[in-house]
């Protein structure tokens, strides 16, 4: 076992090694499919045992959940920077988190499997609290752009998440796996190059449009 990955044993410490899980995991996440990634797959990578892992976290779904957390409150910290900076307007909404979206793509990795595979196996007290940290966070961004838009947290909500989703679309047409690329080209097809930040503005402009 590394020094650096000794038992901890203040809050303190306890955090500094969960952070050091999720960024194995993420790694690993930029190596391997989901499936392939396992807890003695990351206490490997960590040179820890895996039964170590069982201080900090309780099973891998976990991991993921903290981590998606994590980018999409990168994401939305980085949004509200940059709508701080100029006149609040549907087209410079929609135009900016575009833009932002773009930036933070890691974010929509890991939004792809969230409901289908992360939420479906993970604990429903683990589930619970990420469900409130994830309304706590999305929420700021609810905040931030209520003076133009004027809706309740609810319609705003349901909105996001599907700007959310139609990134996970956006995001299959950019960010191909080899695989896919393979297998267009035995099967004769083209793949089409998109403008993700122009597709993904005139969408949001669609849905703040018509809330």
């Amino acid at each position: 076992m590394e020094p650096s990955f000794q038992r901890a044993k203040s809050q303190e410490n306890k955090n500094i090694r969960l952070q050091q899980i999720m960024n194995i995991t993420d790694q690993l996440f930029h190596q391997k499919t989901y499936h392939e990634i396992t807890l003695s797959v990351i206490s490997k990578e960590l040179k820890l045992a895996r039964g170590g892992l069982y201080k900090y976290v309780s099973s891998k779904e976990e991991i993921f959940l903290l981590i998606y957390l994590q980018k999409e409150k990168a994401f939305i910290d980085d949004l509200c920077l940059e709508l701080q900076d100029q006149p609040l307007t549907i087209d410079s909404l929609s135009s900016t988190i575009a833009a932002v979206f773009y930036k933070h793509l890691d974010f929509i990795k890991y939004h792809q499997i969230l409901n289908a595979i992360i939420e479906t196996n993970v604990s429903i007290e683990k589930l619970a609290e990420f469900k409130k940290e994830n309304n706590i966070i999305i929420n700021q961004l609810h905040d931030a752009v209520n003076t133009l838009l004027n809706i309740d947290e609810k319609a705003f909500f349901n909105s996001y998440l599907t700007i959310v989703y139609h990134c996970v679309y956006l995001y299959d047409r950019v960010a191909y796996a080899d695989t896919y690329v393979k297998a267009m080209e035995i099967a004769g097809l083209c793949i089409d190059d998109i403008d993700f930040i122009d597709e993904l503005t005139k969408f949001v402009k669609l849905i703040f449009t018509n809330p």
